[in-house]
């Protein structure tokens, strides 16, 4: 459907993301240093960063039950109060709009958003 998003996340795998029907909206982030660490959650639901210390990332990913590979943050409309890393320390997006016959190569650990912005039908192909 219209509106359709896939919330801020990456993945372990390189991605090939394949638009068949309708238009979509990625917003690309380039990996931290340390996005899917394999670092243990501590006792308060926060991950470690590589400082030791348990300061959320400008994505916040891992924090708030969420899993490890997925941001806390609405990117769309972010609370600057409850998320101020992501207003001070997240790197400018790339945007990309996918229509049909388009193709977009997604590294591994690359952050995106994505969001369909009609009704559409997409393809995807992860390989190590």
């Amino acid at each position: 459907p219209r509106n359709t998003v896939s919330p801020l996340h990456f993945d372990p795998l390189d991605n090939l993301l394949m638009q068949v029907v309708g238009w979509k909206r990625v917003l690309l982030f380039p990996p931290d240093n340390h996005s899917g660490d394999a670092e243990e959650d501590n006792n308060q639901g926060e991950r470690n960063n590589e400082y030791g210390s348990n300061k959320p990332t400008w994505h916040y990913a891992g924090t708030k039950g969420n899993q490890y590979n997925t941001s806390a943050v609405d990117i769309e409309n972010p609370d600057h109060v409850k998320f101020p890393n992501f207003r001070n320390l997240a790197p400018t997006p790339y945007e990309c709009i996918l229509g049909p016959g388009d193709a977009l190569y997604i590294p591994k650990k690359w952050w995106h958003h994505v969001r369909s912005l009609e009704m559409s039908v997409s393809a995807n192909v992860w390989w190590r």
